[in-house]
């Protein structure tokens, strides 16, 4: 009787060490959990399911990606970078590649063919561009390795303006919210 009386109060030891989830979103908007109410008025967090992320910039289950853009004359413009050399793209989903200027192509140290040459259908006619790889091409928070691209000057002032096209694209679902600037890609 003592054995069974034992084996029952080690089982119900751990649904007593079980404790309570604060969260606390500091003034810089951090955000941090602890066992410990910080203040009297503190609210218990309940934990959601174990393969969800409380996050709106990613969610494992869905396989979900934001990245946030702004309108310039109407254009959708977002922020990345090549090989960690930053710029500014504009979002075409007309465009086959991603357009790179020179001036980031050398920076980024992005490798060049003389024989790896394309034609490409602009709005101002036909071009021929030198077709490269960007090692590492990141856009907001959404990182894609050996990414095709060219390289093409698409702006006469400014050097740091590129294309974000469907070689950026085509492994995701995109749909663009243009009442919250987002464009939502989905893991195909």
């Amino acid at each position: 009787m003592l054995k069974i009386l034992l084996c029952l109060l080690c089982l119900a030891l751990p649904l007593s060490a079980h404790g309570k989830l604060y969260k606390i979103v500091d003034d810089a908007g951090r955000i941090t959990f602890s066992d410990k109410a910080p203040t009297i008025d503190a609210q218990e967090h309940t934990l959601g399911e174990i393969n969800t992320i409380g996050n709106d910039e990613f969610n494992l289950q869905k396989g979900m990606h934001k990245i946030r853009f702004t309108t310039e004359n109407g254009t959708m413009i977002v922020q990345g970078k090549v090989n960690g050399i930053s710029m500014r793209f504009i979002v075409d989903t007309g465009a086959t590649l991603v357009a790179i200027p020179k001036a980031v192509a050398d920076a980024a140290k992005l490798p060049v063919d003389s024989n790896k040459q394309m034609q490409a259908m602009t709005a101002n006619g036909t071009v021929t561009v030198l077709t490269t790889q960007a090692n590492e091409l990141m856009i907001d928070k959404v990182k894609r390795s050996n990414v095709a691209a060219a390289i093409q000057d698409i702006s006469p002032t400014d050097t740091k303006l590129g294309l974000l096209g469907m070689s950026f694209f085509e492994t995701y679902k995109m749909t663009i919210n243009q009442a919250k600037s987002e464009i939502l890609l989905e893991d195909k």
